[in-house]
């Protein structure tokens, strides 16, 4: 009898406290901040691909416990740049053309399901530089 009482008794706390070490362990192995991400993860999860001639790529996992979402910031020639930006990321179209610079934005529906899982939404901003260049910024993310 006294062997199963002591069962009872561990159980019944391995049960109440199991959840909160769990939700501690996850809390404090995920500290919120952004990281380093492989190019590669980035472009595939945005279901595109590095344009042709960009240069100095930086990939940042900025994603929560729950989604995922990545940042990626390139630069690249001026020339043929919307044509080169929609030929690598297929899912984004023009959205804004200004004198500063351009604006895409994916091309799913609010009810559409994302290919293969992937993100959601996919943005990239590029804006001219007096170099003859831009700065590409591309955010994707699934939420």
């Amino acid at each position: 009898m006294r062997a199963r009482l002591t069962w009872l008794i561990g159980s019944a706390a391995a049960a109440l406290v199991s959840p909160f070490a769990y939700a501690g362990w996850a809390l404090g192995n995920w500290d919120g901040s952004p990281g380093a991400a492989d190019c590669s993860e980035v472009m595939a999860f945005a279901d595109g691909e590095l344009p042709a001639r960009a240069t100095e790529a930086r990939c940042t996992d900025n994603g929560g416990w729950q989604d995922r979402g990545y940042l990626a910031e390139f630069r690249m020639p001026r020339e043929e740049l919307a044509q080169r930006l929609t030929a690598a990321f297929p899912r984004v179209r023009l959205t804004g053309d200004t004198a500063r610079g351009l604006d895409f934005g994916n091309a799913l529906g609010p009810h559409a399901t994302p290919p293969g899982g992937q993100a959601s939404t996919v943005s990239l901003k590029a804006v001219y530089d007096g170099d003859g260049t831009a700065r590409v910024t591309l955010e994707a993310f699934d939420a």
